[in-house]
């Protein structure tokens, strides 16, 4: 092989692994998005309003269903109502999944080859679930913080559209038309309404769901054997680099569930507030902070910051679950 083929050769292998990362994010975004969309749906509608409860969401919703004819057509329709809002959820979590997974790997390697202080120790018991670059705590939360934060400004037109076509307050037919209404009252500025409590919502979620994910797949494993579970888990398991298919499967959905669980209630209350300012900037206005006194003033104090956290964490948890697991047997069979 030529020296110029040599330098080819090494300079494709970082575009490739990053592609790997892009299509993996891709498709295990598309996944839990298309299954879950419901959930956001009625996520949505509970919190365009003080008054909605997840009872009287669903049972809208219900209503709205149920008046369609009884036939194939009245069906499909139904369908189309419950998962309102796909398209636009579907292009926002695949394409931000991709750029999120790629840009977190890209920054938690080149941690872990530059910073030897910040690496965690190449050790059996450090790897035992993932094949993912392995850092120190703060390195997670600060690498997962910053990569989110800078995807979510990257798809937060989307996101406004999303939210703005899920809800019940407008008669939009189309995401063009939603866009259209977005533009003409408020331009450009409007998609992106809600970006400061969006922010401060998604990269504290992601740097502790990051950094508790990661340290709970380097010590769940050896509690396991202490469980039912350990006839899973076996000795060789947890001393080799890298556990099994079905039992590392088994583990990243666990905690990714606990780690989305907890980052989801600790940033519940800028959700709300995001979500508000999306749907009602003419009530709410463009200020984060003055958007979150409002809410606390006007809708049932510290209850209101809350609305739609039992849906958010329901859906967090699985759409972290499949998405994260399927993202990382997606990188280990590649």
């Amino acid at each position: 092989m030529t020296s110029a083929q040599t330098t080819a050769s090494s300079n494709s292998a970082p575009n490739n692994l990053r592609s790997q990362h892009i299509l993996s994010g891709f498709v295990s975004g598309f996944t839990s998005s298309v299954l879950l969309q419901p959930l956001d749906l009625l996520k949505t509608r509970i919190q365009q309003s003080p008054s909605s409860t997840l009872h009287s969401s669903w049972q809208e919703l219900l209503s709205d269903i149920s008046n369609g004819p009884n036939t194939r057509d009245g069906v499909l329709t139904a369908l189309r109502k419950m998962w309102r809002g796909t398209l636009p959820s579907v292009l926002r979590t695949s394409v931000g999944s991709g750029l999120y997974f790629s840009t977190l790997h890209s920054m938690r390697s080149y941690i872990q080859q530059h910073s030897a202080s910040s690496s965690r120790p190449a050790t059996p018991s450090m790897q035992r679930s993932s094949v993912l670059p392995q850092i120190q705590g703060y390195a997670n939360l600060l690498t997962g913080s910053f990569a989110r934060g800078a995807v979510g400004f990257v798809m937060m037109p989307v996101t406004v559209l999303k939210v703005r076509f899920e809800s019940t307050k407008y008669a939009h037919s189309s995401l063009f038309q939603t866009a259209k209404a977005i533009y003409s009252a408020h331009g450009v500025r409007g998609f992106y309404y809600g970006f400061g409590a969006t922010f401060v919502r998604d990269a504290p979620y992601a740097g502790i769901y990051v950094w508790l994910y990661e340290y709970m797949k380097s010590t769940l494993p050896a509690f396991l054997l202490g469980t039912p579970f350990a006839g899973r888990v076996t000795t060789q398991d947890c001393t080799s680099q890298v556990l099994s298919s079905p039992v590392s499967v088994a583990v990243n959905s666990i905690c990714a569930g606990i780690a989305a669980t907890t980052a989801v209630t600790v940033t519940n209350p800028f959700d709300a507030v995001k979500t508000r300012m999306q749907l009602f900037p003419d009530r709410y206005g463009t200020k984060m902070w003055a958007a979150f006194a409002a809410v606390l003033r006007e809708e049932n104090g510290i209850r209101g910051l809350f609305d739609g956290l039992g849906l958010r964490v329901v859906r967090k948890g699985l759409s972290s679950g499949i998405a994260w697991c399927l993202y990382e047997e997606l990188i280990r069979q590649s």
